[in-house]
Order: C-alpha cells, then structure tokens, then sequence
C-alpha cells in the first residue's frame, strides 16, 4: 500500500529537481620564457573548471592560475550555453 503511494510521491519530486553549477574567474598568466619576446599579456577568464582543473587542461606548469572569485549558476551548461554572469556584474535597473 505504501509503495503504491511513495512512487507517485518520489516522481513528482524528481519533477521539481533543479540543476546549478559553479563558476570561475581567473587571471591566467604565461610561465613561458619566451612570453616576453611575444608580449603575452595576462587574460581574464570565466569558466566550470575548477582551479586545478583549468590549470591541467590549459598548459599545466607552463600557465599560473589566480582564482579572482567564483559563484553559483542555475541550470546546466549543457548544449553550447554561456555560462552566466556575477550577480554584481548585472546592473541594477532600481538605481
């Protein structure tokens, strides 16, 4: 009898289930010695990697990673999708 009445239950909670995900800023610098014979310059980066991911799949010991800050999403990145912006990054239309 229960289970007749959990599995309704169970379904239209996975119904309502929401996705997020985590989002990065960094400052990704070049350790390459020859950086300053090609003027690299320093970028500003948003990603869903994490640190120590971002840093192996983008050059490991050859790029210096510096988290600046990092924030929560909705939804998912799935199907080419932008990752979204910091919340302070929007303006703010009451002002």
């Amino acid at each position: 009898m229960t289970a007749k009445l959990l599995a309704p239950l169970l379904l239209l909670l996975s119904l309502s289930a929401r996705a997020e995900y985590r989002a990065y800023q960094y400052l990704v610098k070049t350790n390459d010695p020859y950086a300053v014979a090609t003027r690299a310059q320093p970028r500003y980066i948003i990603s869903t990697l994490n640190p120590q991911m971002y840093k192996s799949y983008h050059g490991g010991s050859r790029v210096s990673v510096d988290l600046l800050r990092t924030w929560i999403c909705p939804g998912y990145t799935g199907e080419g999708k932008d990752v979204c912006d910091h919340t302070h990054d929007k303006e703010n239309p009451a002002q």
